[in-house]
């Protein structure tokens, strides 16, 4: 039952293994500076995360040119911060991708001297899309650009309070730059929304002329990150600030584009936010492996009573706490299968693939990030008391999880999108999906499993689409029929396609995988995922006469089995999570007793350093 920890690690991690090593061994040589602290003011949290941040800037683990010469690199860069500090991950985020990122994608020759300046920190940047106003629905921001010919500059304005820029990560305290999306007039035309670079604070960190900057406050979570407001009062950029890679003036002040329609322009200047939602996801999955390997070695060294009255029992031993945490754990190292494969896809994106990998994007976040907040909750909870501290660590991560299912498009929302595109994929013929019968085989074994799990998500489209034709043939309109009346059916047909994604890549890892004791363990751990799946969706098996009674008494029956068999080897899993022994900072995962031989005041500093 035994299987090689470091090859599991290796699969599961992807890509960019050696940086991920130095990365975490840079955190060991470091740890005076990653170590949590708790009872701390608001700006001691903030100044903290950018000193972090700093120093992983100064040691190039992640860099804005990588989305050129290693794409990859930035989602195992926020995979690793995830596991560490939720505020610093999302400052990074920021800084590199929505930022940095747009700057070298929709920015020319002579926007590429900020680029030194964006890795080094110099140029703090922000993302300047959202609105008070205008979040899901951006394309209706009033935030305006208007072209003066007499000064070649653009005048950026903020109209009215729905219109100030909101949430806007870096920009509370540490941001200079911000990119602001705007609706845009040249001489009086409308030209849709384009992208600009804004200076808001000067290089001595005072407040840019006409900008005005406003404070967030406290939230729930990921504290070190200085949310604000900006509003911008006729603020006047030269010409050349607008990223001009689709759009720009020209020198007799004429607006000109490489893409006529305003929406498919705005699409493509927000396309960064696909990258952003990878980056949420791997940051999600990395403080999904934190919370899952805290829960697990508190659970296998708490000691508890037994069969003797004594404790001397493990509450990992415990069915109660195996049955909670190990199909979770499932879940988890699936996920991140399924995780691979879409950054991979992006990151090797064909011409004509480009609908099919926003359809990726846009599912995979969703079900990363609603894992992570699943995961940390239950792990809070089988850690009792002790998972109610600050210091054990659930807590940032619980905040974390709630941040990322908002960030980059709310999960809801992303997973109406993906279902939309794929009928519409569907309608035009360019997705086509085979006719499926129900497995003849037992439904205990995978094979059958893995069949039922694609016929729901088949049958589930059917569903929708003929529901959706019903009512529009009553007389009905569409927003009705899709928002009002078939809400459910939407996100359930997303959330199938994007677990029947996952479980096509975990197969296909299976299949190119040659140590037989990964394998073997990749294999238990797909078998009680698809098994996990099936039960928490039994209802619709049951009303939709693809299983029986007796077969869903069989499915009841099996999980636990499951979990049982994969019980002897879970920690071996958790250690193949890849988070190092000093990234773990949780006492309760550690020499816990130790720790509470002194007045701790539930901090790390006094124990650790």
């Amino acid at each position: 039952m035994s299987f090689n920890i470091s090859r599991f690690t290796h699969v599961l991690e992807h890509d960019n293994q050696d940086r991920r090593a130095q990365y975490k061994k840079f955190v060991k040589d470091n740890l005076d500076l990653f170590l949590p602290r708790f009872d701390v003011s608001l700006r001691f949290e903030r100044e903290i995360a950018l000193e972090r941040l700093k120093r992983v800037a100064e040691a190039g683990f992640i860099s804005v040119y990588d989305f050129e010469r290693n794409p990859l690199n930035v989602f195992a860069a926020h995979e690793v911060s995830g596991m560490i500090d939720p505020s610093y991950t999302t400052k990074m985020t920021v800084q590199w991708n929505l930022f940095g990122g747009t700057v070298i994608k929709l920015g020319t020759q002579r926007h590429r001297k900020y680029l030194p300046e964006i890795d080094n920190l110099n140029a703090i940047g922000c993302f300047g899309l959202t609105e008070l106003g205008y979040g899901n629905n951006a394309v209706e921001m009033e935030t305006t650009a208007h072209f003066d010919s007499a000064t070649n500059e653009w005048i950026i304005h903020t109209p009215s309070t729905l219109a100030q820029k909101y949430w806007i990560t870096n920009s509370a305290v540490h941001a200079k730059w911000t990119v602001v999306f705007a609706q845009t007039f040249v001489h009086g035309k409308h030209e849709g929304i384009n992208v600009f670079l804004v200076r808001i604070r000067n290089e001595d960190m005072s407040v840019a002329p006409g900008v005005r900057i406003e404070e967030m406050g406290v939230k729930m979570g990921c504290n070190g990150v200085d949310n604000g407001k900006l509003w911008f009062d006729h603020v006047r950029i030269p010409a050349e600030n607008i990223l001009n890679k689709y759009a720009d003036v020209n020198a007799d002040g004429t607006f000109r584009s490489t893409i006529q329609s305003r929406r498919a322009r705005f699409l493509v200047v927000a396309d960064q936010l696909l990258s952003g939602r990878l980056c949420i996801a791997s940051m999600g999955i990395g403080s999904t492996k934190k919370v899952l390997t805290v829960a697990f070695r508190y659970a296998a060294s708490r000691l508890t009573v037994g069969p003797t009255g004594k404790s001397d029992t493990p509450i990992l031993d415990y069915q109660l706490q195996q049955n909670a945490l190990i199909p979770l754990l499932a879940q988890t190292v699936c996920l991140n299968f399924g995780l691979n494969y879409v950054k991979r896809r992006w990151a090797n994106k064909k011409e004509g693939e480009h609908e099919e990998i926003v359809r990726l994007c846009c599912v995979i976040k969703p079900i990363v990030t609603w894992n992570q907040e699943r995961v940390a909750s239950v792990c809070r909870e089988r850690c009792g008391g002790q998972g109610y501290l600050s210091v054990n660590e659930f807590g940032p991560h619980i905040g974390f999880s709630h941040a990322g299912m908002t960030a980059e498009g709310d999960n809801s929302v992303l997973m109406q999108k993906v279902t939309k595109e794929l009928l519409a994929g569907i309608d035009s013929g360019a997705i086509k999906y085979p006719t499926l019968s129900p497995p003849t085989s037992d439904i205990t074994t995978l094979d059958a499993q893995i069949q039922l799990l694609r016929l729901r998500e088949t049958t589930q489209i059917g569903n929708l689409r003929k529901n959706v034709a019903t009512g529009l043939k009553s007389g009905k309109k569409m927003f009705e029929v899709w928002m009002k009346e078939q809400s459910d059916s939407v996100q359930a047909v997303a959330r199938a396609f994007g677990e029947r994604v996952t479980i096509d890549e975990v197969l296909r890892v299976l299949g190119e995988e040659k140590d037989a004791g990964v394998k073997d363990i990749i294999t238990r751990i797909l078998h009680l995922y698809t098994t996990y799946l099936l039960n928490t969706h039994i209802a619709f098996f049951l009303t939709s006469r693809l299983v029986s009674l007796d077969d869903a008494s069989k499915l009841e029956a099996l999980q636990p089995k499951l979990v049982k068999n994969l019980a002897p080897v879970a920690m071996d899993v958790i250690k193949g999570l890849g988070v190092a022994d000093w990234m773990v900072f949780a006492p309760i995962a550690n020499d816990w007793e130790t720790y509470n031989k002194d007045d701790n005041k539930g901090e790390l500093i006094k124990s650790r350093l």
